[in-house]
Order: C-alpha cells, then sequence, then structure tokens
C-alpha cells in the first residue's frame, strides 16, 4: 500500500489514531486516547480520536487542526517538509521532533530524506 505522507513527514498509514479511525475502532480510540494523553500531558478524548490523513480534505485529530507544522506546509503550498527550502533547517519541524517519542522521529526523519533524495 503507497504511503499517506503527513505534511510534517509522518506516514498517516502508520499511524495508530488514523489506523483505528479506518477501523471504526471504538475501543482502540480509547487505548489511543489514555496513552497520547499520558505521553503528551494534555486531556485526548477517544472521540476526537478521527483522521483521514493530514492533507485529505476530511476528519483530523483535534490537535492537527493547530499543528504548525501542517498549518506551514498549507501556508506554502507544499506537500510536506522536505519539498520547503527551509528543510531540514527548520525550527518548527526540529522543535516536533524533539517532543516526539524518538522512534516516531526516527522514522519521520527517514521518511522526509528518502523524499528529499527523490526515492
Amino acid at each position: 500500500m503507497d504511503k499517506l505522507i503527513a505534511v510534517c513527514g509522518l506516514d498517516c498509514r502508520e499511524c495508530e489514531g488514523y489506523i483505528a479511525t479506518q477501523e471504526n475502532d471504538m475501543g482502540k480510540k480509547k487505548e489511543i486516547a489514555d496513552k497520547w494523553s499520558k505521553l503528551y500531558n494534555v486531556p485526548i478524548s477517544p472521540e476526537s480520536i478521527n483522521c483521514d490523513g493530514c492533507r485529505i480534505d476530511g476528519r483530523h485529530i483535534g490537535y492537527c487542526n493547530m499543528c504548525e507544522i501542517r498549518k506551514c506546509g498549507l501556508s506554502k503550498n507544499v506537500d510536506n517538509c522536505a519539498l520547503c527550502n527551509e528543510y531540514p533547517g527548520c525550527n518548527v519541524l526540529n522543535e516536533f521532533l524533539k517532543m516526539a517519542p524518538e522512534e516516531g522521529a526516527i522514522k519521520i526523519k527517514n521518511n522526509l530524506e528518502k523524499i528529499k533524495a527523490g526515492l
């Protein structure tokens, strides 16, 4: 299956929130909401776990509508950060990567580097 790359470089098809939404699995949404609430120290409800992909016109997890990376990419009309002339030195992206769990940040960086290299 093709990747569905978010503006930040995340493959939406690998995201727990995207998967739970596409499977319409409220049990998974509750688990994810609990996990993310603890991880990011903000309250997240299972009902807010609804996402069809960052760049898709459709449902987005509540935070995505406030995401500075998404806003930036949409305003610059770039599909993802690798295609932006500020990559890889962008402070917005790099601050996000510092906050992301290490495994996720590595995957995101790898996705962006492959895109930048034209792979």
